[in-house]
């Protein structure tokens, strides 16, 4: 049996994974600097100090903990070695299975490397996620060369286990740039070198249809992908997560 891995994000450590999960991962931890979800000024829950959270007996899946995310700050960071150390010891000190490092502030790429590093000694899991569209299929673009000279690094260094395709902006994108920027952003990745199965599509329930959803399913399966990440999946509509299950564990 070939197999797809299934996976989402939760901003709430009390939200219970769906028991088709392999991954669940939490956060977003945006204050970079405090090492905690909010903001400086507003800090939430750590994972220096949260273990790991046993929320299902069902659930036996990988537990991660996401650093970075939308609006992290500042930028720049891990921005020293003693920080890169931090991540390591929280995730295992806490017991978590690893981390997911979302890059939406310009993070250090080689730091991000470093602190993967770390991660793989302790036996962890690492991934990364970035936006697959527009600036990632379009290199010549400053944007663009920037996030392809760092998605290359990081399939260079080997130390990523997954490389997580976000596909979508506050809701899922329009038919016109789904077209347009899925398949060419797979393609990419692939051609810069990642192995398929440590590529991840992913996808919200935002604007959710049956056929944006079967395109993406399509993507997983055409070109032997790891799987298909969920954002809001505490949202996903039954019939949808049916069409899920019966495409991907078949």
């Amino acid at each position: 049996m070939n197999k797809f891995i299934m996976g989402g994000w939760s901003q709430s450590l009390s939200e219970k994974p769906l028991q088709e999960f392999d991954i669940i991962m939490y956060g977003m931890v945006t204050n970079l600097d405090g090492l905690t979800t909010g903001t400086a000024t507003s800090p939430g829950w750590s994972p220096e100090k949260q273990t790991k959270p046993d929320n299902t007996s069902v659930f036996k899946g990988k537990t991660l903990w996401v650093y970075g995310g939308g609006g992290c700050s500042p930028e720049g960071k891990p921005a020293n070695q003693e920080e890169v150390l931090r991540i390591a010891e929280a995730t295992k000190s806490r017991g978590w299975d690893g981390v997911d490092f979302d890059d939406e502030c310009n993070m250090n790429t080689d730091l991000v490397i470093e602190a993967m590093k770390q991660l793989k000694h302790c036996s962890k899991e690492t991934s990364f996620g970035f936006i697959a569209g527009y600036s990632y299929n379009h290199p010549t673009t400053e944007n663009g060369k920037k996030l392809n000279d760092k998605v290359k690094k990081l399939i260079q260094s080997d130390q990523c286990d997954r490389f997580i395709h976000y596909c979508y902006a506050t809701a899922m994108w329009s038919k016109g740039d789904i077209i347009s920027n899925v398949i060419p952003a797979l393609k990419r990745t692939l051609a810069q070198g990642a192995e398929s199965k440590k590529c991840i599509l992913a996808l919200t329930t935002r604007g959710l249809t049956d056929w944006n959803l079967n395109y993406f399913i399509d993507q997983v399966l055409d070109f032997n992908l790891g799987g298909l990440f969920i954002w809001k999946y505490e949202d996903l509509k039954d019939e949808h997560y049916k069409i899920i299950k019966e495409r991907l564990r078949k």
